[in-house]
């Protein structure tokens, strides 16, 4: 048995005892886990952590973050207005996002952190950090940011130099100094030479801008390492490595700012279904099970997770696809080699749900799933309860 399905069975067993499937399971000590490998980032200058809200909007997960005085990154009103809720200080709230200045001006709260992402921006929100003492940074738009799918198309995000530099002397204009440089690649940076080659373009624009940032924001990027394989500890002190280079380059950064999200919150839950139905085709056998991809896994499209099954079985394995319950031929969570022994009944626990999977969670045919968090003592608590059909049906007017 993996340390993974070590770690997870108890949890689900004792889940699945007290509420019905599907359900997402949440748990605190993966993410501490994530933390602590990301200690292998060492740099001569301090490193900063932000919780990207939008991995992983979850409630206990938010309150426990700020309980300890750490950072929420967001991207739009509701998370920002959920960082609030949740207790985060101004002065550990960072805005990014684009067309901020579309609703940033409803909440002007003193001491907060805001990346400009356009000269549209840079004009707009000028005389509102200037009011509530804003810290702001500028977004620059690197060679290595593009479109996963086509990569072709550098994407929406940030400034190229010429505009940066415009939005700088806009700032300076408007007597507001500018603190930060951010830039942020993409999901599952592969290679560490993307972060050296995006640093060195980025220490390269502030040579020719003649400006000394005091601190670097870099993003995120890093992939989970138990769905992607290139995050190990030779990746990290290699990252470590091109930082320092950076800082050397621009000795005014007192401090380097990460968004890991994907990193730290992939591991920490996982998707528990049930087995409602067996199917044996020709090509393989079919499990139909009572949650899936249409419902609660959408990113089971693009990514393979580990999986496994309660109770354990040994049988010899065959090739199974393991489907959801909707009526569509998309909804499954995976094809691979499971125990012929398996029945009706057993629970599936897809793993590494812990990114992406609640902010992209859909409503095909049904409402919401239950999640389920898990405290450091290993205590479970209801985080939210599953949709009722009053509430799927009756939003309607």
């Amino acid at each position: 048995m993996s340390t993974l399905t070590e770690f997870w069975t108890p949890l689900v067993w004792a889940a699945a005892g007290r509420w019905s499937t599907p359900f997402y399971l949440a748990a605190w000590e993966p993410i501490e886990r994530a933390l602590g490998d990301l200690e292998r980032i060492e740099v001569q200058c301090p490193l900063r952590h932000w919780l990207s809200v939008k991995t992983q909007p979850l409630k206990p997960l938010l309150r426990r973050w700020a309980d300890r005085g750490w950072g929420a990154e967001v991207v739009s009103e509701y998370e920002f207005r959920a960082a609030v809720a949740e207790g985060f200080k101004p002065e550990s709230i960072l805005v990014n996002g684009v067309a901020k200045h579309t609703w940033l001006s409803r909440y002007p709260t003193p001491g907060l952190n805001v990346h400009v992402d356009s000269l549209t921006e840079a004009a707009e929100i000028g005389p509102w950090a200037r009011e509530s003492n804003w810290r702001l940074g500028v977004r620059l738009h690197v060679s290595e940011e593009f479109d996963p799918d086509e990569p072709a198309f550098g994407g929406q995000f940030g400034m190229s130099a010429a505009e940066a530099r415009d939005a700088l002397e806009l700032l300076r204009d408007q007597g507001l100094t500018v603190a930060g440089l951010h830039f942020h690649l993409r999901s599952n940076v592969d290679s560490v030479d993307a972060f050296r080659n995006a640093l060195f373009e980025a220490a390269s624009f502030c040579a020719s801008a003649e400006w000394n940032p005091t601190y670097l924001d870099m993003g995120g990027g890093l992939p989970d390492p138990g769905v992607t394989a290139g995050t190990g500890a030779e990746y990290l002190s290699d990252l470590g490595r091109a930082v320092d280079e950076f800082v050397r380059r621009i000795p005014t950064v007192e401090e380097i700012w990460m968004e890991h999200g994907r990193f730290v919150t992939g591991r920490s839950a996982v998707l528990v279904v049930r087995v409602l139905d067996l199917k044996q085709r020709p090509e393989c056998r079919y499990l139909i099970c009572d949650g899936g991809r249409t419902n609660h896994a959408l990113i089971s499209d693009w990514e393979s997770h580990p999986l496994f099954a309660l109770p354990e079985r040994k049988a010899t394995s065959v090739l199974t696809t393991v489907s959801g319950p909707t009526c569509m031929a998309f909804d499954h969570l995976a094809r691979l080699p499971l125990p012929e022994d398996l029945a009706i009944g057993d629970l599936i626990v897809w793993t590494h749900a812990g990114a992406y999977h609640l902010p992209w969670e859909t409503r095909f045919s049904r409402g919401l799933s239950r999640v389920i968090w898990c405290q450091g003592n290993g205590s479970l608590q209801l985080a939210r309860e599953e949709e009722s059909f009053e509430n799927w049906w009756g939003q309607w007017a």
